[in-house]
């Protein structure tokens, strides 16, 4: 009988973290058809959310929300605000580390590692980075433009990339810079003036003091802008949807993610074909991995 262990094994290595030891022997009998069915069952269940924050700092920031400005805060509150978030922030990457290692959702965990590198971002913010994350663990497989517009309107990313100071006449392109160049569309496949003119779109994007999305009408520019040859009273999801109809954003993302789980020499007609499929099935991620661990070339030698 042909041993599909090393078949098997491949799988587990690329869809999830690896095989368990004590599971090695199993892999010789079970179809690789059957274990990645085992696999996407697994994965395709809605996660909970990873929280880390403790009790006495939600307490304090529910205070500072209830007062609704910053500078109400002393300095020593504001101090151990700072001090525990940096404590959190390296709590949760050892429970989200602790998830990867032992959660049955093994796609699932290994495509939010994925987009977190993806998506990349930082701010000294517990509460900011923990709800990224669980953003992206709970959109990982699922459609690519509602993470996209979730990780955009998210308090980490806005911040992080400046359009908390985006507002008419005075417009910060950061975040309309990156939206193109690093998430959707890459180098290429825009101009300077896009940039201009989505980032006129993206003004009044912002977010309260607790993290949540706020579109502040008055700062928005709402004049006629013109991006990737459409013109209209354009917003920032205008911008969005307008990214999503092109497929070279389609092409961006599938290049990533196969060099990601399949090979980094690229095969550009393995990647034209995913392209094309994930365009079509309106960036289904979930389905375009089903395509990628299903295909007789993801096991070649």
């Amino acid at each position: 009988m042909k041993s599909n262990q090393i078949q098997n094994k491949h799988l587990l290595w690329r869809a999830a973290f690896g095989p368990l030891t004590e599971n090695i022997p199993a892999l010789d009998n079970t179809s690789t058809s059957d274990l990645l069915d085992l696999i996407l069952k697994s994965s395709f269940k809605k996660p909970g959310d990873l929280r880390v924050v403790n009790g006495t700092f939600d307490g304090l920031v529910e205070a500072v929300k209830e007062a609704g400005q910053m500078q109400k805060l002393t300095k020593e509150d504001t101090r151990k605000i700072r001090q525990q978030s940096a404590q959190d922030i390296k709590s949760l990457n050892l429970t989200w580390l602790d998830e990867m290692t032992n959660s049955n959702a093994q796609l699932r965990e290994k495509m939010s590692l994925f987009w977190h590198g993806h998506f990349s971002c930082r701010v000294v913010n517990i509460f900011y980075q923990q709800d990224l994350l669980n953003i992206i663990r709970s959109n990982a497989l699922e459609n690519f433009g509602d993470l996209l517009r979730e990780v955009s309107k998210s308090a980490a990313m806005l911040s992080f990339l400046n359009n908390q100071q985006n507002r008419k006449q005075h417009p910060n392109e950061n975040f309309a810079r990156e939206v193109m160049e690093l998430f959707t569309m890459g180098r290429g496949n825009y101009t300077e003036e896009d940039i201009r003119e989505s980032a006129r779109a993206f003004t009044g994007w912002g977010f309260n003091l607790g993290g949540e999305f706020v579109f502040r009408k008055n700062l928005h520019d709402d004049g006629q802008k013109t991006f990737l040859g459409k013109t209209g009273n354009f917003d920032g999801d205008d911008i969005i949807d307008i990214i999503l109809s092109q497929k070279a954003t389609s092409k961006f993302l599938t290049r990533k993610i196969y060099k990601f789980f399949v090979n980094e020499d690229i095969n550009e007609d393995h990647v034209d074909f995913l392209a094309e499929k994930y365009y079509q099935s309106n960036y289904n991620t979930g389905q375009l991995l089903k395509e990628i661990f299903r295909s007789s070339w993801f096991y070649d030698k």
